[in-house]
């Protein structure tokens, strides 16, 4: 996975991640990224165990043949998007043109 793979996801699971938070989470402490503790470790997760994937993580993880994350962190996670996604149309357009042309470009291979 390159860098800038690697920063594009940091930054769309960061995007979702408070829109998530700040709608469940209010009072809770949040860092610089508005993200409480639950939601950061949450992401933090996420992204080693996508860097870690043996596939190299291309593509979207809903596609892959193995699953990297189990039980809790795998619902954590799915909840944070399931809640966030539609909302990212409209909040975050670009980076959501950016996960359906990634989406439609892993389908086509």
């Amino acid at each position: 996975m390159d860098k800038t793979t690697e920063q594009r996801d940091r930054a769309t699971l960061e995007a979702m991640g408070r829109i998530f938070c700040s709608s469940r989470h209010k009072d809770a402490g949040k860092d610089e990224a508005w993200l409480c503790a639950q939601c950061r470790d949450t992401i933090e997760f996420t992204l080693e165990r996508t860097a870690a994937c043996p596939y190299g993580h291309v593509g979207n993880c809903q596609n892959c043949d193995i699953h990297c994350q189990q039980g809790e962190a795998r619902e954590r996670i799915r909840e944070i998007m399931r809640f966030a996604a539609p909302r990212m149309t409209f909040l975050h357009p670009l980076m959501t043109a950016e996960y359906l042309r990634k989406k439609i470009r892993t389908r086509r291979a």
